[in-house]
């Protein structure tokens, strides 16, 4: 552990009372002192919002042109491949589309929720059979 590492700084922050009154109640309880069960959660806290940080989608680069796609194909992911518009991961079983378009050279998938959806305006479109 280097000399850096070892060095520790102090924080000064505003907390409401109550919250002084929990802490040091929860440190009495746990017989440590407030400023190790302080550290402790804050390391925690920290620990636990890089592991949802790192679960969550992540918006692709840059966000491919869609506009040659002329159809959407639904299909079950057998391989595990980002959603072209929100970059959440479709992993194999997941309900997913892929974009059909002229190019061969690259495939685009969207997750369910980014497919686009025709607006309903309460009007009727469907042929009659007569």
């Amino acid at each position: 552990m280097s000399s850096d590492e070892r060095k520790e700084k102090v924080i000064h922050t505003r907390i409401p009372a109550a919250l002084e009154e929990q802490i040091k109640r929860l440190a009495e309880g746990l017989r440590v002192p407030v400023s190790n069960l302080v550290r402790n959660m804050l390391e925690d806290a920290i620990t636990m919002t890089k592991r949802m940080r790192d679960h969550l989608p992540t918006a692709p680069a840059s966000a491919p042109d869609l506009s040659g796609v002329y159809a959407w194909q639904e299909i079950t992911s057998n391989v595990a491949t980002p959603c072209a518009r929100c970059g959440r991961d479709l992993v194999p079983g997941d309900e997913a589309y892929l974009g059909l378009s002229d190019a061969r050279d690259s495939r685009v998938f969207l997750c369910p929720t980014c497919l686009p959806r025709r607006a309903t305006n309460g009007s009727k479109h469907a042929a009659s059979k007569e």
